[in-house]
């Protein structure tokens, strides 16, 4: 059974779905190429130029479900191995462990 999230998701796609999620509290600040970029490069560094953005990639795991992150990183053209290191890389940054995000992909990666 889909979710209403898979089902937004498959009509206006993930990325823009994440995007306006993320954004929707602060205004227009994360791009969905700039979400593409961080997920293809597995790191926050690709948008340094545009701190703002940065911070909201930073609550990209604890804000959406693992389902809609991996689709985000397919529609990216990215994989599970770097969008893991994206969350690794927030739990650097002090961002709290998302145990949902952990146990989705512990056999995968």
């Amino acid at each position: 059974m889909q979710t209403i999230a898979q089902t937004i998701a498959e009509k206006v796609g993930s990325l823009d779905l994440a995007v306006t999620h993320l954004n929707a509290p602060v205004g227009a600040c994360l791009t969905v190429a700039q979400l593409a970029n961080v997920l293809r490069a597995g790191s926050a560094d690709v948008i340094a130029d545009s701190p703002a953005a940065a911070a909201l990639v930073r609550f990209l795991f604890v804000e959406l479900d693992p389902r809609l992150i991996a689709l985000c990183a397919y529609e990216a053209g990215s994989d599970i191995a770097h969008t893991h290191r994206l969350y690794q890389e927030n739990l650097n940054h002090t961002m709290p462990r998302v145990p949902a995000w952990e146990q989705a992909v512990e056999y995968l990666i």
